[in-house]
């Protein structure tokens, strides 16, 4: 993906000049069509407070329930149609018993918007969020605000405001609730085995988990995107788009992380996806991932970014496509130096401390990688190392 994917924003391009923060002049007036936010944080924050409530007990047991119901009436209540037959709900059944019994054991919640091209409107583009989260840990209750009724409410506002457009898309664009994520990806991977409909007719999955807060806390307005490098054609399906003002798209290979989410199954298969993360903070998987530590105004930003994309490609005149060989991509080495920028500035200001070997592999990967951005060139070989550093600073420094 090109950094004109998103062409839009007040900040600049990741192609830009990344000086640091003393250093870098004030940028001059560009005129420039700013993207309005079509999601608003007093939209979302609902969605996150009642999922992430004591009442949803982390959205585990009865919990869980309770939160399906709600995701299934909101999609019912903005005029979506069942997924399943005529059901909103898909049943995860556990293995099968002596008796020939499978009990119940989660539930995918699911609606479709159909599209409104008599030859087009067969082709989905998928939009998921998990809705599960780890319940009672250690006598507390582990809410799950950021991981994911972030997701969630991104999911649910999107499906009001496709909903609320003048026209339909031309393709159909389905919701989907996952249940069991945190179950090595259960709920995914069972509506992948038994999809509503033919697997080849989902020509794209966008996904979010942990779009709330902010890699490590660092102040870095960025939203990471992985999977771009194995979706044919996105940079002309996606033109136009534009970034919401004060938010950066920083892509990285979904290599530099592995299998962290309900992409999983569907990479696996090879149908195109894009996975949408802020990444891990210090409260990931606590009792501290609370509704009141989300950042509105970014979850805002980045689930109106994910709604004009979802629209944007469900009426482009062609689907994506699946890239089995990705080229290196000069984007990668533009994030990993914008991170380590932030990285380095924050201790500097003494604002965070790190080790001494963090700290030389951070100024390594800033030094490495501002020099593959002034020479314009990513090599195949400079990616291995790359990836490398990036996946060490992720389990080092974060």
């Amino acid at each position: 993906m090109s950094a004109c994917l998103f062409a839009c924003g007040p900040y600049p391009s990741l192609a830009a000049d990344r000086t640091s923060h003393r250093d870098r002049p004030p940028a001059p007036p560009v005129a420039q069509r700013i993207c309005p936010l079509v999601i608003t944080p007093n939209q979302l924050r609902p969605h996150v407070e009642y999922l992430a409530s004591p009442a949803l007990e982390g959205r585990d047991g009865p919990g869980a329930i309770l939160a399906a119901n709600s995701i299934a009436q909101t999609l019912r209540e903005a005029g979506l149609q069942p997924l399943f037959g005529n059901d909103y709900f898909q049943p995860i059944p556990d293995a099968i018993q002596p008796d020939g019994a499978a009990p119940v054991i989660g539930r995918n919640v699911g609606a479709i918007w159909p599209g409104s091209d008599p030859q087009l409107k067969s082709e989905i583009i998928l939009l998921a969020a998990h809705y599960d989260h780890l319940g009672m840990r250690r006598g507390k209750i582990h809410p799950g605000a950021d991981d994911n009724a972030s997701g969630v409410s991104m999911l649910l506002e999107t499906a009001r405001y496709v909903s609320q457009l003048p026209a339909r898309p031309r393709r159909s664009i389905a919701f989907v609730g996952f249940d069991m994520e945190e179950e090595l990806l259960y709920g995914s991977r069972w509506f992948v085995a038994h999809p509503p409909v033919p697997l080849a007719q989902i020509k794209l999955l966008v996904t979010a988990d942990l779009i709330g807060r902010s890699l490590g806390d660092l102040p870095l307005p960025m939203v990471f995107l992985f999977g771009s490098e194995h979706v044919g054609g996105l940079s002309a399906q996606a033109a136009g788009v534009g970034i919401p003002s004060g938010l950066e798209v920083g892509r990285l290979g979904v290599d530099f992380i592995g299998t962290r989410s309900d992409y999983g199954p569907f990479r696996d298969q090879r149908i195109p996806f894009l996975f949408f993360s802020t990444g891990e903070h210090p409260d990931y998987h606590t009792s501290r991932d609370t509704p009141d530590r989300i950042e509105y105004d970014k979850l805002a930003r980045i689930s109106s970014l994910i709604a004009r994309l979802v629209v944007q490609i469900a009426n482009s005149p062609e689907a994506p496509t699946w890239n089995s060989s990705p080229e290196p991509d000069l984007e990668e080495a533009r994030t990993m130096e914008r991170v380590t920028e932030v990285m380095l500035a924050e201790e500097a200001a003494g604002h965070r401390k790190l080790s001494t070997t963090v700290r030389f592999v951070a100024g390594q990967t800033l030094a490495k990688t501002r020099y593959m951005r002034e020479r314009g060139v990513l090599t195949a070989d400079e990616r291995v190392w790359l990836r490398r550093s990036a996946q060490f600073l992720l389990l080092s420094a974060f």
